[in-house]
């Protein structure tokens, strides 16, 4: 019944994909609660099938639900990690017992100070 559901709202807000379709309004040609209804459109948002921008509408806070028909592609991001690599507190053998005011201390740390003062140059 909710994938049913879900295929007469994305009708509907196609039909009406040029300004969008007031969510409210939505429940009443429907005749579904605003609980079911609106778990059926979150699934629509998430599948991105339609958008859900919030606005106030005669005075209350309600959602335009638009028709969504581009698809999101997968972006591929390389990233580089090796000047994060070479920070000596990833290799340190005394970092679990690291941190202000004890014995080990990064304020103290002469390879971390060593470290941040030949790399501030670059």
């Amino acid at each position: 019944m909710r994938l049913e559901l879900e295929r007469r709202i994305l009708e509907i807000v196609k039909q009406r994909s040029r300004n969008g379709m007031i969510q409210s309004e939505l429940w009443g040609i429907l005749g579904v609660d605003n609980r079911e209804g609106s778990r059926a459109v979150l699934s629509l948002v998430r599948k991105g099938l339609i958008r859900r921008d919030q606005i106030i509408y005669k005075g209350r806070k309600t959602y335009v639900l638009k028709y969504t028909p581009e698809k999101l592609e997968r972006v591929n991001l390389k990233i580089n990690l090796n000047p994060v690599v070479k920070i000596p507190c990833f290799i340190c053998k005394e970092l679990h017992k690291c941190g202000t005011g004890g014995f080990f201390n990064p304020y103290k740390c002469g390879l971390l100070t060593y470290f941040l003062l030949s790399n501030s140059e670059e």
